[in-house]
């Protein structure tokens, strides 16, 4: 079965069980913007997710679940053993602007990271292009895991973010929280449906 976890977690970062996180997905959101167009993408590493609060991993990780048949098809198709995933959204600011899934990376590890995949959530993505004020949500398929407890940066044609290095400050920060309450919790066997 195909799956989004990240095998290259450090042991601590694996450990982290789900349930104790209390960010939210606007925390761990991207934003990028093209003049017509604004993205906003959501990296979908589980060693990620459990840093949000519980409704927010539920949430996130019932999405894939729910799209698990297509991700396992997809992955066999390209042979994919552990893809990184991003839920992703274009914002058309601008009637009939087009967009094309397949332009955006991600640079990190000195390594780009392109689409091998994209599943549509939302009806009309396959159009690419959109309305002002127009939205269409796919969740990308790249061919290894997202580069999550690095900086790395985000491309769509000449549009480019960094915002990611920022933003680990304060990841790093919750996930060492959660370490340190779980560690002095009792065990008793907390976790999010």
């Amino acid at each position: 079965m195909l799956t989004a976890q990240t095998k290259t977690l450090p042991d601590s970062a694996s450990l982290i069980p789900a349930g104790y996180g209390r960010l939210n997905q606007d925390v761990i959101t991207l934003r990028l913007g093209t003049g017509s167009l604004d993205i906003r993408i959501v990296p979908l590493e589980e060693g990620l997710l459990r840093l949000l609060s519980p409704d927010g991993y539920r949430a996130l990780t019932n999405l894939v679940a729910g799209e698990q048949k297509r991700l396992d098809s997809l992955g066999a198709a390209r042979g994919l053993r552990q893809p990184g995933l991003a839920l992703v959204t274009f914002f058309g600011l601008a009637p009939n602007t087009r967009f094309d899934p397949q332009l955006l990376t991600v640079m990190g590890r000195n390594q780009l990271y392109r689409p091998v995949g994209v599943l549509p959530l939302s009806p009309g993505f396959s159009n690419q292009q959109l309305d002002a004020r127009g939205q269409a949500t796919a969740i990308i398929v790249y061919e290894r895991p997202l580069p999550v407890l690095e900086p790395f940066t985000v491309s769509y044609l000449s549009a480019s973010s960094t915002e990611w290095e920022r933003k680990l400050q304060r990841l790093n920060a919750e996930r060492a929280r959660i370490v340190g309450r779980a560690a002095a919790a009792p065990d008793t066997g907390r976790r999010v449906p």
